[in-house]
Order: structure tokens, then sequence, then C-alpha cells
């Protein structure tokens, strides 16, 4: 196990209580003092088992440092609300894991408890506990922070962060097999992303019987999905709750129930209201980089159909893979000949707006497995056949998008090697089938994608339309962040090429029939 950091105490600072580090949020976690301030010591409200005095001490090792963190409203009410079962449907960057985590935090503080923090992945996870790490350091909290083995024998990797009186957060990617590995509170951070969304949850939903919290945090990913389905339960599903309510009741300062069956606390925060309640942000230059559906469901928090995706979210999870690459495995870079013979690449060229792509998958089998990414970003035409020149060796062929500029990036890189580049030409049908072919091998399971934001964002802008003649088109909005779909089609031409591989003239040359004077005999050195 391997120890990251150690937070040494120090004797001759004052302990404060979070209120002094966390004003708004030590407010937020308790009900309002039952005597005005101007009275003394603020009493404690009935039921609490907490009080000033025993807060003082268990906190006790707790010293400033850093500026005070002045938490929102809307994260305020999530620090307050102790239900059980809680979900919040928020927009992107508003701080909602922050508020978790700070929440989290506090409740080890206060007696020995654990907590579990499931993400979507391994790099999530990491970002996750750094917020934890954050919190911990900011007011001195002496903690151990580790990084170690989940279950003996595998890869996967949790952090911990433990406090002197035995308290333990965990930070884990999220599957079924690590939602059952441990008992604690938990907060599903990012929920409508994950994978096996359904079995994590099946499998978390006992530990609420044995007293613990179950936490759900995500922005929407269309109507589907065990997130969208607690959503609806706890009467988000359809925006914010308090809207619907009459003007006594919709002053959004308290979380809103969801149907009694589910006993679901809800909460629901937009961009727009996020921005009214206090977050500093350009509204107008955020609203210029992203699409309207992107918009409306990331940022407006809309559950948007996927009924004209061609790649729903479900289908590109059901490939997604911790084991597919971004960036070119060691093996591929050497000179081994049987490397070459399965790795295939798609191109799909661009120069000042979208982005040029290099998409690299390795055929194992029947499967393909995505194993790098070239993603080049207003890049001189030069510098981007430099790239592709150079990983040319390594593939065993590469379909690439010849029209506008690249018609002559083909020509050129297939007269320098020959038999192993062939340009394709982005013709309505040709698009057709590419898409097609690509969304066959996902049904079957045949594909092993990355999970990043830029692919999924690219797959999921594919949109399938009909002209009034019936032909299919198939397009994307431009977006300023991700492009104009083009890791797709990059991955699209990847998957032509595996489908159609090249071959060397010395794996099909064989003699066939006999020679030309097979029979014939020589006398003196000379033909008879």
């Amino acid at each position: 196990m391997k120890r990251l950091s150690k937070i040494k105490p120090d004797a001759n600072r004052k302990a404060v209580s979070s209120a002094t580090l966390y004003p708004q949020a030590d407010q937020a976690a308790a009900p309002p003092p039952r005597k005005s301030p101007q009275g003394g010591q603020k009493e404690a409200a009935p039921g609490r088992q907490r009080t000033p005095e025993n807060r003082e001490e268990l906190i006790a090792f707790v010293k400033p440092a850093g500026p005070v963190v002045r938490l929102l409203p809307y994260q305020q009410r999530w620090l307050a609300d102790d239900s059980p079962l809680k979900i919040v449907v928020k927009a992107r960057q508003i701080g909602f894991s922050f508020a978790a985590t700070i929440r989290a935090v506090f409740k080890c503080l206060e007696r020995k408890m654990t907590w579990i923090l499931l993400s979507k992945g391994e790099r999530q996870s990491r970002l996750l506990m750094e917020k934890v790490q954050e919190h911990v350091q900011s007011p001195g909290i002496v903690a151990q922070a580790f990084e170690s083995n989940f279950f003996e024998g595998t890869m996967l990797k949790q952090l911990e962060t433990r406090f002197p009186n035995g308290s333990v957060i965990y930070g884990l990617p999220a599957n079924p097999d690590t939602a059952r590995g441990y008992s604690g509170n938990v907060i599903l951070d990012e929920f409508a992303f994950h994978a096996d969304a359904e079995k994590i949850y099946a499998a978390l939903y006992p530990t609420i019987t044995r007293g613990y919290n179950l936490e759900v945090i995500s922005t929407p990913n269309g109507q589907q999905g065990k997130f969208f389905e607690l959503a609806q339960g706890a009467g988000m599903g359809e925006g914010d709750p308090a809207r619907r309510l009459t003007e006594k009741d919709s002053s959004l300062a308290a979380p809103t129930p969801g149907p009694r069956r589910v006993k679901w606390s809800g909460h629901w925060c937009d961009i727009y209201q996020a921005v009214r309640e206090g977050l500093e942000i350009d509204l107008a230059l955020l609203r210029a980089g992203v699409d309207d559906e992107a918009w409306r469901q990331e940022f407006c928090c809309e559950f948007i159909s996927g009924g004209s995706q061609w790649i729903p979210l479900g289908l590109f999870q059901m490939n997604v893979s911790s084991e597919a690459s971004v960036d070119l495995p060691r093996r591929f870079q050497g000179s081994n000949l049987g490397a070459r013979d399965t790795l295939y690449a798609g191109w799909d060229i661009a120069r000042n707006h979208d982005l040029s792509v290099i998409w690299l998958s390795e055929l194992v089998g029947d499967v393909t497995w995505t194993r790098g990414l070239i993603e080049m970003r207003n890049l001189p035409t030069p510098d981007q056949v430099r790239q592709a020149r150079a990983i040319m060796p390594l593939v065993r062929r590469m379909e690439i998008d010849q029209g506008g500029m690249g018609l002559a990036i083909c020509e050129a890189l297939a007269r320098e090697f020959p038999g192993k580049v062939e340009g394709v030409q982005f013709t309505s049908g040709k698009k057709e089938t590419m898409a097609v072919l690509a969304k066959r091998r996902l049904e079957e399971s045949k594909v092993r994608l990355p999970d990043t934001d830029a692919v999924r964002e690219s797959f999921r802008s594919v949109k399938k339309s009909s002209n009034a003649l019936g032909q299919s088109r198939f397009d994307a909005e431009h977006d300023s962040t991700f492009g104009h779909a083009d890791h797709f089609w990059a991955f699209c031409l990847a998957e032509a090429a595996a489908q159609q591989p090249g071959c060397r003239l010395a794996e099909v040359a064989r003699v066939v029939g006999r020679p030309l004077l097979a029979g014939f005999g020589l006398r003196g050195g000379r033909p008879l």
C-alpha cells in the first residue's frame, strides 16, 4: 500500500469549528437556531444529537488554513438534507461534486463512518478524491491518503482517505463488483453515464436497509437508463418540480420529496438557477460553445429523447472498455511484424473549423479494440501529413477521407505506401454504408471504445434524417469543442479498413501450373 500524503497537525494552532471554515455550509448543515445570535450561545434544534460542545470535540484537530469557502444556496440545501435517499438533476460544472464531498468530510468528522464515492471511471474517481483532499488539506484536518488495490490480484485502483477517528472515504470506479465490495454511505457521481447502472443500483440499494445513505448526482443523459428512471420517480423527469407548485410553495428553499412509495428527496438546479443563486459564469460564452441539444440537456437539465440519435447512449456504453486506449501502446511502436498486421486506421481530415482525427484500431479475432487517437486542431497540412506518415509503417491499412484537401494527401500517401492506403469519397451513399456497418458492429458488441467526452459527444451528435424521396442522411451539428462528429467518422473509416484488410504479395503469390518450358530438355547447355 503506497501512502500518498500525510497531513501533520499543528499543536500551536487553535482548533476551530467548521462554522469558521465553512460558515454557510455550517448554517446549511443544521436547522436555524432557536435563539437570536444576540442572545449568546446558539441552541441546537430539538432532536439533533449534535451540540456546539461535542461538535467542537469532534473537530478538535481542525485548524484554519486558507480562505473561507462560500457555498451557494443550492449547495447549502444539499448539505442540509439528511434524507437516506437523495438525487439531484443538475447542470454541468456548477459545484455539486464539490458540495457532496464536503458533506462526506463533515460526516466523517462527526463520528466514525465509511463513505464510498463511485465514479464512472478511474480518472473521474481520482478527480473526485482530489476534491476530498482539498477539503481535508484546507482546514488542516489530520488525515492520510492512500492508493491501493481494491481486490488483490486485480488492476482496479482505489483511493482512500482515512481520518484519526477511524472514518474513511473510498474513491472507486463504478461497477457491480465494487458496489458489493464495501458497506457504507454511497455517492454515485454522474450516475447517468455509468456502465451497468442497473446492476450497480441493484447491488447498492439493499445497503439502505442497514441505515446507510445513497446520494445520486448527475447531469441528464437522454430519456433512458436508471438515472432517468430514478429522476422520474422523484418528480425530476420534466424539469424543476418547484416551478409546477403554487407560488407559495415555489421558493426553492427546500428539497422536493419524491413519491411516497419511492421516498427519494429530489433536488434540481439548471445553469440559470445556479447563476441566479450566485454562480459566476459567462452564460453567453458558455452557450456559444455548444449546440442546441447539448445546451438543453447538459445545462438546462432536459432529458432529451434519443429517437433521432444514430448511436444511442446505451449502445455506446455497451461497447466501452477501460482497456481501450487513446494513446498508442508501446508494443505497436517497435518493428514487430505481427503487431503491424492487426492495426488499422481511419483518418477524417479537416483543417480550420473541425477536428482532424486519426483513429487506430487493432483487430483481435473479430473484435476491434481502439488503440490510439490522434486529434489535430488547426494544424497545418504538412504537419498533419507528417503525423500520419509516422504511423503508416505500423498499420496494415488506412482509409482516408479524400474529399476536399484530403484528395492530395491520400494520393501522396498512396504513392509512398502502396497497397496500404485507400481514399473514400464521403457521398451520402458511402456515409450510410459506413454508418450502418459501424452500428451493426456496435450492436454485435464487436467494438471496444474509450470513454472520453470527445468520443462520446461525437458518437452522440450523429443524427439520421430522411429527405422527401426517402433517402437517408447522416450528419451532425458543428460544435466548437468536439468538432463535427469527426471522431465518429474516423472510427467508421477504421472499421471499414479492418473489415477489408489489405494483403501483401508475399502472402498470396505462388506458382500456378507448370513453367512454360517444363519438360523440354537441354543438350550441350542449349535448348533442344
